[in-house]
């Protein structure tokens, strides 16, 4: 039985509440000297505050189909990639980026999620040899890369209008999110292909029992 996203609607509400609430989101948004002296929480809240209403609404109703997609097909997939992708993008932009004062948005937990999706799809129709899925999966995933192609080239996103909201984008975000969403769903490949190995042998001593008869 697949499980009602709770999570996804919960996350995503989560986002639409804070952007109510301007004057406490510079308090949340990635800030590398903030973070620096211990606020440490920036690394996951700045996710979830957004420059504008129109970056808002993108990156959230992404994020609640994506989500909810992921969480009713496997749940610890979805909360291990959440995770992964929340920490890792604000320490590769730190690392990375470090002329970047300021960053917000679910953008790249987005694409994590995106890349996650798009992957759970393509083993699943592996594993059942539809190979028009397959190559629906295979072609999506490249133009998740031609997305951020585009964005490095332009220095513009594919669907928010950053120049009207004022803002830069960082297409590094999205690479991050894409490299965790590649390799949980990887990780789900290669654990679902060894439970089905274990499953495809009976126990030895089932097998000697039924050969002594």
């Amino acid at each position: 039985m697949r499980c009602l996203p709770g999570i996804s609607l919960l996350l995503g509400g989560v986002a639409v509440c804070l952007s109510l609430l301007p004057a406490i989101a510079g308090h949340l948004q990635y800030d590398p000297s903030a973070i620096a002296e211990g606020q440490l929480w920036r690394l996951v809240t700045c996710h979830f505050t957004h420059w504008s209403l129109d970056h808002l609404i993108w990156d959230a109703m992404a994020f609640v189909i994506l989500a909810a997609l992921c969480e009713t097909t496997d749940r610890r997939s979805l909360l291990g990639c959440l995770i992964a992708s929340a920490v890792l993008i604000p320490l590769f932009i730190g690392l990375l980026m470090p002329e970047v004062d300021a960053y917000r948005g679910l953008s790249g937990i987005d694409s994590a999620l995106f890349v996650l999706a798009a992957t759970t799809i393509l083993r699943e129709n592996v594993t059942t040899r539809r190979w028009g899925w397959v190559a629906a999966a295979g072609m999506v995933l490249c133009g998740f890369a031609a997305k951020i192609g585009f964005e490095y080239v332009t220095g513009q996103t594919l669907f928010v209008d950053s120049a009207a909201a004022d803002i830069v984008p960082i297409p590094l975000a999205h690479v991050v999110g894409g490299l965790v969403g590649v390799g949980i769903g990887g990780w789900g490949w290669m654990s679902g292909s060894r439970s089905v190995g274990s499953r495809s042998a009976p126990p030895l001593s089932t097998a000697m029992y039924q050969t002594s008869n």
